[in-house]
């Protein structure tokens, strides 16, 4: 298995500029960011937005962050990375993320979309015989990973594993598994318009990060879902069914569990990719439809 895609795993609760471009350069510590509380009679729930890629300068977080997360019983993140099974990612990337026969990803491809594809490639200085096995979903999250970490993020200073390394005796809790995650990408139902907007927005991304990063720090809401959901469902429709399977379905599942804890006693810090909160069909959204106290910090 080539060592590129090695390093895509931490990508799989993310998409994009949604969750990896966010918060970057920010400083956190001045700043509102997508951070809430969710209470009920028995328990209380923290809601982190959380970022897969980042730098230095994204701590230190708020202490009303840190706070919160030490008064936890348990972290819940969307996977725990840190004890990710090699032996299943590999095995079902092998089986399902590449071509067999002497397939490639150029017959997958529009001419428009294998023409980006060449040219990205070779922006990041990666030769095409050894991607070209991949198929879209696996080749979108190993650009994504390329291409942040070339504009000098790295996963290890992520959110999610901030947290985890700090979790200690804390129960740690998985909203979904590795396999329900990589699945995501290998099932995807329209590969070519995923890479071609995935192309679109790398080549975008010094434009779209300036923006993300002035509506997260203003706390603005409602432009970072016009910019992240709305903009993007109404220049490609068709893409409505790529976002329900990547965020909506996932939203609804992590809401049940989610709620499933504001039944029993306890106090939890959620850390999930910022594009699951925001939103009318996001979980924060969601937890107050269904008559939950829920207050932006």
């Amino acid at each position: 298995m080539s060592a590129v895609l090695k390093k895509v795993r931490s990508l799989f609760s993310a998409f994009l500029f949604l969750s990896l471009f966010v918060f970057a350069n920010a400083h956190a510590e001045n700043d509102r960011a997508f951070f809430w509380q969710v209470t009920s009679k028995q328990a209380t729930v923290y809601l982190m937005g959380s970022i897969h890629f980042a730098d230095k300068s994204f701590y230190p977080l708020r202490p009303e962050i840190e706070a919160a997360f030490q008064r936890s019983d348990a972290l819940v993140v969307e996977l725990d990375i840190s004890k990710a099974d090699d032996g299943v990612y590999n095995r079902l990337l092998a089986q399902r993320g590449m071509y067999k026969n002497g397939g490639s990803i150029k017959d997958a491809l529009s001419e428009e979309t294998w023409l980006q594809l060449r040219q990205r490639l070779r922006y990041l200085n990666v030769p095409y015989d050894s991607v070209k096995g991949y198929r879209p979903g696996v080749m979108v999250l190993t650009l994504s990973a390329l291409q942040v970490m070339r504009m000098g993020f790295d996963p290890a200073l992520g959110i999610d594993i901030y947290f985890l390394s700090k979790a200690g005796q804390k129960k740690i809790i998985e909203l979904e598994s590795l396999e329900q995650q990589l699945n995501l990408f290998l099932d995807i139902p329209n590969g070519d318009l995923l890479l071609k907007e995935s192309l679109y927005s790398l080549d975008e991304a010094e434009l779209l990060m300036a923006e993300m990063v002035r509506y997260w720090k203003d706390g603005d809401e409602n432009k970072m879902n016009r910019l992240l959901f709305e903009d993007a469902l109404n220049d490609y429709p068709a893409f409505s069914e790529i976002y329900d399977k990547l965020f909506y379905d996932r939203n609804a599942s992590m809401t049940q569990k989610i709620e499933a804890m504001l039944k029993q006693p306890g106090c939890y810090f959620v850390v999930v990719g910022s594009g699951h909160l925001i939103g009318d069909r996001g979980i924060v959204s969601a937890l107050r439809q269904r008559g939950y106290g829920v207050e932006r910090h």
